[in-house]
């Protein structure tokens, strides 16, 4: 490995004893540890927060096509698996490259001439004092339905666990090749979650009349939607490489997250 391209969260002192391993795993191994403002020779992203700081390091790695790893020194942590006691190994293996890559389904959301990629979710949200909003959904070009209510969101299997888990959306194992539509706070009861292949092409129009209305995508990219205008939803080219936690397993991590344990009946 040449490089590691270090992205730490905003604002983080990182501690010595953290400083030290990057020292010992990389830099007295000839691999250098390089910034998101210069990332030319990078073979891996290592993330230092929690899930927010991933979810902007994620399109970073996806463009270079390496590899991602977090370390989570936040409060959840499910996409920054690895935690502080088992970082010294993490870091081992990364530096030896004898990790294990998990593939994350990525979508691509085009609007108005721009695409934004996300990890976890594309959500399509009614502004604060907003009325409800109507928004009519295509997939592979065919009508499906309206949706009434406070907004819609788009996940992948990753982003199951954050805004769509919150909206009462399914869990998604990481490794289904699926997206769902969630609907927020949805006029009708029979609304509900859909779970669609990952190959399919949703077409997302809003036809409420003019009122504040936003697209967000993993909570970091804002853009205000028009009465009458489009974006679209589909898969991207490839998946994101993720480094696996080297201790713990997702159904681990999701017991630890979600506090289940085990059945005393």
């Amino acid at each position: 490995m040449r490089g590691i391209l270090l992205y730490p969260k905003e604002g983080l002192h990182l501690p010595e004893e953290f400083r030290r391993l990057l020292r010992r795993y990389f830099e007295e191994k000839g691999i250098r540890i390089l910034s998101p403002e210069n990332p030319e020779g990078a073979e891996a992203v290592l993330v230092v927060g929690g899930d927010g700081t991933f979810l902007r390091a994620a399109p970073l790695a996806y463009r270079l096509n390496v590899p991602i790893l977090g370390i989570n020194f936040g409060k959840l942590g499910f996409l920054t698996e690895v935690q502080l006691e088992e970082a010294e190994l993490a870091l081992s293996l990364l530096s030896s490259g004898e990790f294990v890559i998990e593939e994350r389904l990525m979508l691509a959301v085009h609007f108005r001439g721009e695409t934004f990629l996300a990890l976890n979710e594309a959500a399509i949200l009614k502004g604060l004092l907003g009325h409800m909003i109507h928004l009519r959904v295509l997939a592979e070009e065919e009508y499906l339905t309206t949706y009434y209510g406070d907004g819609l969101i788009v996940a992948t299997p990753t982003g199951s666990t954050a805004y769509n888990l919150s909206a009462g959306g399914p869990i998604l194992h990481p490794g289904a090749r699926a997206m769902v539509l969630t609907p927020i706070c949805p006029f009708m009861l029979s609304a509900r979650p859909l779970v669609l292949p990952a190959e399919m092409n949703l077409e997302i129009q809003l036809v409420s009349p003019s009122q504040e209305v936003h697209l967000v995508v993993d909570g970091g990219v804002y853009r205000e939607i028009p009465p009458g205008e489009r974006l679209r939803v589909q898969r991207a080219e490839r998946p994101l490489k993720l480094i696996a936690s080297p201790t713990r397993s997702y159904f681990a991590i999701l017991r630890d997250k979600l506090g289940w344990g085990e059945s005393k009946v």
